[in-house]
């Protein structure tokens, strides 16, 4: 019988161990910012930097604490809280300074820089705590998902239309009406979206000579590895209207272009409008064909009914 109560001792004595042992992993797992951060910290579990083993700390500062109780000590030493936008770059820029230094060349860096934060910062493309790979097909970030996060900031009329901006806010709208944005929209990934053209992080105005789309370099963009590459650029293509509604384009015929823009200008021969003139040729010319060849084959079968009728 003392042996039995012996066994019984030492194997709820054993049971005691592990269970402290599961406490202690299940504390460090959920350090003290889960008590009062849980769906932020549930957010982190999906983001990329968890998986590598990054903690709250590594942006936020402060002191990690792995157990049960909650204190303010963690929020101590280098602790800085939630980034200002100004900052969230430098905070980035720790462990990506490539990035951080081609952005500091960016549009969206140098409106920050002249005060007014609302301009696109890292976390605006990458989010906050559920970042993720760009492969990632969830990813804000990913190829197929790109154009909506710029669409964010840029078909915000608001935004946009500010005294310091003053950028069209239908970029995203003219973007839809391209070739790119219907094969991407097909499920095609060999196809340009707005950092193709633009760049990642130090995208710059189309006025800019250094920009990749400024009118010079509008050949060597388009002309990148899996883009056009063998294609052949006319001066006019660099003159052009890239995000370009069709309704811009009609069938007045103008003989006064004083006040239109070179743009604009170059379309015209003479009076005509070529994109608008073009345009309709080439929507006749689809539908005469495929007209045609439906004919045809509706003929066919009528003859082939008839033939085996006859029979």
């Amino acid at each position: 019988m003392e042996k039995l109560e012996r066994v019984i001792v030492v194997l709820i004595f054993s049971i005691g161990i592990v269970m402290i042992g599961i406490g202690s992993s299940s504390a460090i797992e959920g350090v003290s910012c889960f008590h009062c951060h849980t769906k932020i910290v549930e957010e982190f579990k999906s983001n990329i930097h968890y998986d590598k083993g990054f903690t709250c700390e590594e942006c936020h500062g402060g002191i990690a604490r792995s157990n049960n109780t909650l204190s303010t000590s963690i929020m101590s030493g280098d602790f800085i809280g939630r980034p200002t936008r100004e900052n969230i770059t430098n905070v980035c820029s720790k462990c990506h300074p490539k990035e951080a230094e081609d952005y500091k060349k960016s549009i969206h860096w140098e409106e920050i820089q002249k005060g007014h934060p609302e301009a696109a910062t890292c976390t605006d493309c990458h989010g906050v705590h559920e970042i993720r790979a760009i492969k990632d097909n969830k990813s804000s970030t990913n190829h197929q998902n790109s154009p909506e996060t710029c669409a964010k900031c840029h078909a915000n009329k608001e935004l946009m239309s500010a005294w310091y901006y003053g950028i069209k806010a239908d970029r995203m709208d003219t973007y839809k009406e391209s070739f790119h944005w219907k094969a991407l929209s097909n499920g095609y990934s060999v196809v340009a979206t707005c950092a193709d053209c633009h760049g990642n992080h130090d995208n710059r105005p189309h006025t800019d000579p250094t920009s990749s789309t400024y009118p010079d370099n509008l050949p060597q963009t388009c002309g990148k590895a899996n883009c056009h590459p063998q294609a052949r650029f006319d001066p006019k293509i660099a003159a052009g209207l890239v995000h370009d509604k069709e309704s811009l384009h009609t069938g007045e015929l103008k003989f006064n272009k004083t006040g239109m823009s070179s743009q604009m200008r170059s379309y015209y021969l003479g009076p005509f409008d070529l994109a608008y003139w073009i345009a309709l040729f080439f929507k006749i010319l689809t539908t005469a064909v495929i007209g045609f060849f439906a004919g045809m084959v509706i003929l066919d079968f009528a003859s082939r009914f008839k033939l085996k009728k006859r029979w």
